[in-house]
């Protein structure tokens, strides 16, 4: 419980919530509004009063805290940060060897290109790299990211490579 208020403060108080209430009235809210802004008024004015009831002391945890700390949820939350981790590696590792097979420049008038598929260029060279490409499972896994992230934009689908590189 709180000490009453002083009864200079309190009365400035109470003219201070009768002139909100009033201008929610005036401000067209609905009868639920209004309900729910009274009972809040309710609370302030037993707080000013000394006359609320004691906040209990410890308030059982919600159902949000029980989740996160359920075992399932640690395992799917490590599993989608192991994800999104593989995936930005692949990302990087997808852009350095592009640009290193197919660095930036201005198409020549006449040269001739060949067009590559992404997976044909990047699932040799990331298998390499990466050990998740060592089993079917990690390279179904390698495709189904670099599609990823090609659908993203993070890839091109196809390059324009010149014929004898």
């Amino acid at each position: 419980m709180s000490a009453p208020a002083p009864a200079a403060i309190r009365e400035r108080l109470l003219v201070r919530l009768r002139a909100l209430m009033a201008r929610t009235v005036a401000n067209g809210c609905t009868e639920e509004e209004e309900l729910a802004a009274a009972r809040l008024v309710g609370k302030v004015v037993a707080q000013v009063d000394g006359t609320a009831p004691p906040e209990p002391a410890e308030a059982p945890p919600p159902w949000a805290q029980a989740e996160r700390k359920s075992s399932e949820y640690q395992a799917v939350l490590e599993k989608n940060t192991a994800e999104a981790l593989l995936k930005a590696a692949v990302q990087e590792l997808a852009l350095n060897h592009i640009n290193t097979v197919s660095p930036p420049r201005r198409r020549v008038a006449g040269e001739r290109c060949e067009r590559v598929d992404i997976h044909e260029l990047l699932e040799p060279h990331l298998g390499m790299m990466l050990p998740t490409a060592a089993t079917r499972m990690g390279r179904q896994i390698l495709r189904h990211i670099i599609d990823e992230l090609v659908y993203e934009g993070a890839l091109p689908r196809f390059l324009d490579l010149p014929i004898g590189r």
